[in-house]
């Protein structure tokens, strides 16, 4: 029978079944192998799994061990697995939301809301994401579609802005984690995992809802309470409820295993971190925000303040914040034209700043060589005239990708930096190009920085001392490039310092870069020609700064 039907173009009707007393022998058993499966010629049954667990069986050890061995067995049998532990990613783009806001725009509210309209504009927007298998991308649209269907209908009366959260974050979330759960999902071997540990909301409950449908294995765990999804399941007409007596704290870490043993001191600095390493304190561990987003803050300055903003660290500086996963971080983009009457104070002042921690000294320039167009590359992310948007996650997987050596976190940073510079420059289109080769110019700096640069972002621990690129052009040494100015453009959005000397008072930045992206600082004199001049300065200590004079 297998071989006369294409079992990839049947329609999928996910069953949920009971697991037994041995659960991950269960979730590990193929689905052809599970008891209920089935196909026809139009229909094919896939057992799966998704069982809420509230509370705590025996003690936390055990509860957390348990899922420390969850995590690594999921591992271990699909890269179709996905686990969260502080919800769903929650950045949409700004392309996608303003498609999702026009859309919201053509919704006759008071008519009642068609599913069908939304899910026909959400697919000629580019909105649906598109996997290997034809016929699953279709039933995803579907069953996404029945997951609106059924939330308006379990409501005696429907609250719309509950409604917006769920379809715009379905749709967030659709574009983000499809393909790792479905790409390779064949309906016979191993489904797609999802494993959800504490709190959850409305909007996160019936998108795991929706993935059900699809065929996932969804093991939900809260020892503390029920929570939301328990209320949008609350006719159980997609997933088990078990419920244990015993209750406990929701962790921020549950996938510790169970052989390592907490000391009392690690205990301690665990409850002192609560309370003074939050997200928006004063205080912060070392790499604590390394996973978080940024967003440059470029400050406006006197030229005084450059020497003086220049030696704060980030978190003390003006318009430091943190909130909502995102580090804004004040940085300088500042150019010196001219020098002072007085060269030792020039020189003492220069010498300064490049004497900080974590700074990049240029005057030899350009700083970067000519690259290779990339456009078979910026193709694979952002494909010409369709309306996909630009992939950073296809861009992190691929095998072009040079970065790869660097932390995690900093690479998710940096490819959402090259998708906002190479779609909205602040340099300008100096050839009067066409957009996708302006795009392409740009894109193929930014995948191709080098080594010094990439050094300079991976040292930047951002609560602490803002990297810094100093450039001393005085036109003898050659001069700023088309492309270094498309790579401080992206070292800016990185929330870099970005200082340019010129002693002669020539134009270089100003060719190529906006003018409001940076100050433009004259100071009394020129001199041309100006060899550039090493001198010592002394850093003073804490104490000599506390109590100076």
């Amino acid at each position: 029978m297998s071989e006369k039907i294409d079992i990839s173009r049947l329609d999928i009707q996910a069953l949920n079944s009971e697991l037994t007393d041995d659960l991950i022998v269960d979730l590990k058993t193929p689905v052809k192998d599970r008891r209920e499966f089935k196909y026809n010629s139009y229909v094919i049954s896939i057992p799966r799994y998704f069982y809420r667990f509230v509370g705590i069986k025996t003690n936390e050890e055990n509860y957390y061990d348990f899922l420390y061995r969850l995590d690594r067995e999921f591992k271990n049998l699909t890269r179709a697995y996905l686990k969260f532990n502080q919800g769903l990613d929650r950045n949409i783009s700004l392309n996608n939301q303003n498609k999702l806001n026009d859309i919201w725009k053509k919704i006759n509210h008071e008519a009642g809301i068609n599913t069908s309209l939304i899910i026909s504009d959400l697919d000629s927007n580019g909105l649906i994401p598109s996997i290997s298998n034809p016929a699953l991308t279709l039933q995803i649209k579907n069953y996404f579609k029945f997951m609106l269907d059924y939330y308006i209908n379990t409501k005696s009366s429907l609250n719309l802005e509950e409604f917006k959260l769920i379809l715009n974050y379905g749709v967030h979330w659709l574009n983000l984690y499809s393909k790792t759960l479905f790409d390779s999902f064949d309906y016979l071997n191993i489904n797609p995992k999802i494993l959800y540990y504490g709190d959850i909301t409305t909007e996160e409950s019936f998108f795991l809802i929706f993935l059900s449908m699809v065929g996932c294995d969804i093991l939900y765990f809260n020892p503390r309470a029920a929570g939301n999804l328990s209320e949008a399941d609350k006719f159980h007409a997609f997933s088990r409820e078990v419920i244990y007596l015993n209750r406990g704290d929701i962790k921020s870490q549950p996938w510790e295993p169970k052989d390592r043993k907490r000391t009392t001191a690690y205990s301690a600095r665990e409850e002192l971190n609560k309370t003074l390493f939050e997200e928006g304190g004063a205080f912060y561990r070392p790499w604590q925000l390394a996973d978080y987003n940024i967003q440059a803050v470029t400050l406006k300055t006197t030229y005084e303040e450059i020497n003086l903003w220049g030696k704060e660290k980030a978190l003390v500086r003006d318009g430091w914040k943190v909130e909502n996963k995102t580090v804004y971080i004040p940085n300088i983009f500042a150019k010196i034209s001219g020098t002072h009457a007085d060269l030792d104070k020039y020189w003492q002042e220069v010498n300064e700043i490049i004497g900080q921690e974590n700074t990049l000294f240029v005057n030899k320039l350009p700083i970067i060589d000519v690259v290779p167009l990339e456009y078979g590359k910026l193709q694979q992310v952002y494909p010409a005239q369709s309306r996909e948007g630009f992939n950073t996650s296809k861009m992190l997987e691929a095998s072009w990708w040079k970065y790869k050596e660097l932390r995690v976190g900093l690479q998710k940073a940096m490819a959402e930096k090259i998708k906002q510079v190479t779609l909205n420059p602040i340099i300008y289109n100096v050839d009067n190009q066409p957009t996708r080769d302006f795009q392409v110019d740009i894109f193929s700096v930014l995948i191709n920085l080098n080594t010094s640069i990439l050094q300079l972002l991976q040292k930047f621990d951002y609560p602490e001392e803002v990297p810094k690129i100093v450039i001393y052009n005085n036109e003898k040494n050659g001069n700023v490039s088309y492309e270094d100015c498309i790579m401080l453009s992206f070292l800016n959005a990185m929330g870099v310092d970005i200082i340019i000397y010129n002693p002669s008072g020539y134009t270089d930045i100003e060719r190529y870069i906006y003018s409001d992206m940076y100050d433009l600082h004259h100071l009394e004199e020129v001199s041309f020609n100006l060899d550039f001049k090493k001198i010592s300065t002394k850093k003073k200590g804490f104490f000599k700064n506390l109590f100076k004079r």
